[in-house]
């Protein structure tokens, strides 16, 4: 119909949906299909169901509300479960505390910064160049063995981790103290890293450090979990959600070498913060909110941009030349001079609810017909390549790069 020209499967209806508040319309929702392409997990598919809304004339407070009663009711319903009035936690916070922008609140084992006590205080060059050392206190296995603890060296030294090493401290239950540092650091500071850890005769410390803060945070929070799973503390059938807010409106891609969107180019800076997106864009925070069960984001969503000047900064800022922002997004920003209502919205992933419902390890399992780690189709094949006269029909010439 159209040769030479092609379709882009959504992402999501963001833009849309954003267009119909712009059109007058007060409420919006629906079940929409998305399609993604990204690397997949167990709680990823390159197709996959979202409960989508937008509204109008809303706030934060708003949008949130409505999905948390809307969260309950299914928890109490279909569960028989009743959950409480939701944490809301900033993202600086949940990052200090648990390496994690989707804690798992199900068990404890939080970050202790040791930096006070350990750079600098002993002769270990290790944490004296790093700019972040930090612990966990795993109750009651201060009885792992050598093999053990080789296991979990292992563990964060994979290349999914990327930690260079595991320091432990051993608290036995005869007061004595075991640890792979004892030779750089005298007992007296073992037992102050023990105060600060709040640890007991009995417990194990796993101390991690690196020259990059939020990095270092996140190898520990692989540990942490790792760690919550080998001792049974990720229980499918207890239930902890929160709502993580206050994100960075932007992160820096190495590859790339510039400031991206956390979410998406049409996040609503904090009004608070809208002068630093000339000086400091990077400390600009968003008007988003994630919705966390289990360590595991189930939705997301945040307050829209509905100003034209204010949308035309934030493709500035992300690099954007003006006309390239015309050609891709014009029809959003021509919308928005006609008068936009303040809106804002929210979509739940439909499949990942369901499967934390149903305790599943995937949400491969409570989809029919799903694509494989590899993006296939098992049951069709595909994708799989099409024939010469096809090719021609759609007038399309494939040049592999082999």
């Amino acid at each position: 119909m159209n040769p030479g020209q092609f379709y882009a499967l959504p992402q999501s209806p963001q833009t849309l949906k954003q267009l119909l508040m712009v059109a007058g319309f007060d409420r919006y929702f629906q079940i929409a299909k998305c399609f993604r392409d990204e690397d997949l997990r167990a709680d990823r598919q390159p197709e996959f169901t979202q409960i989508d809304c937008e509204m109008s004339f809303v706030d934060q407070d708003d949008v949130i509300n409505i999905f948390e009663e809307m969260a309950r009711h299914l928890f109490r319903e279909i569960r028989g479960v009743e959950i409480p009035k939701l944490e809301q936690m900033t993202w600086h916070e949940a990052m200090r505390r648990f390496g994690s922008d989707k804690p798992d609140l199900r068990f404890g084992m939080e970050f202790v910064e040791l930096m006070d006590l350990l750079k600098g205080t002993g002769s270990f060059s290790v944490f004296d160049e790093a700019a972040y050392i930090g612990g966990i206190c795993v109750p009651g296995c201060a009885d792992y063995s050598r093999k053990q603890l080789n296991e979990l060296t292992d563990f964060v030294k994979r290349p999914q981790v990327g930690a260079k090493g595991l320091v432990y401290i051993k608290y036995n239950t005869d007061g004595t103290i075991k640890s792979s540092i004892d030779k750089f650091y005298t007992e007296e500071q073992l037992l102050q890293v023990k105060d600060a850890m709040g640890a007991k005769d009995g417990d194990l410390v796993l101390i991690l450090s690196g020259d990059q803060i939020n990095k270092t945070r996140v190898q520990l929070c692989a540990l942490r979990l790792e760690m919550g799973d080998r001792l049974g503390l990720r229980d499918k059938n207890v239930f902890k959600c929160l709502w993580i807010v206050d994100f960075p409106l932007f992160e820096w891609s190495e590859e790339e070498q510039r400031l991206m969107s956390t979410h998406h180019p049409f996040t609503m800076p904090n009004p608070d913060d809208i002068p630093l997106l000339d000086s400091h864009p990077e400390k600009v925070r968003a008007k988003a909110y994630d919705f966390v069960c289990n360590g595991i984001e189930v939705g997301g969503g945040s307050l829209r941009i509905h100003d034209t000047k204010l949308q035309e900064k934030m493709f500035e800022v992300l690099g954007f030349t003006p006309e390239r922002a015309q050609a891709q997004f014009g029809f959003l920003m021509d919308a928005f001079k006609y008068g936009a209502p303040p809106h804002a919205g929210l979509a739940f992933g439909l499949d990942r609810f369901v499967s934390i419902m149903a305790g599943l390890d995937s949400i491969r399992d409570c989809i029919a017909f799903p694509k494989n780690n590899s993006g296939r189709d098992v049951m069709l094949d595909a994708p799989s390549a099409i024939d010469d006269k096809q090719l021609d029909e759609l007038q399309i010439k494939v040049d592999l790069k082999l």
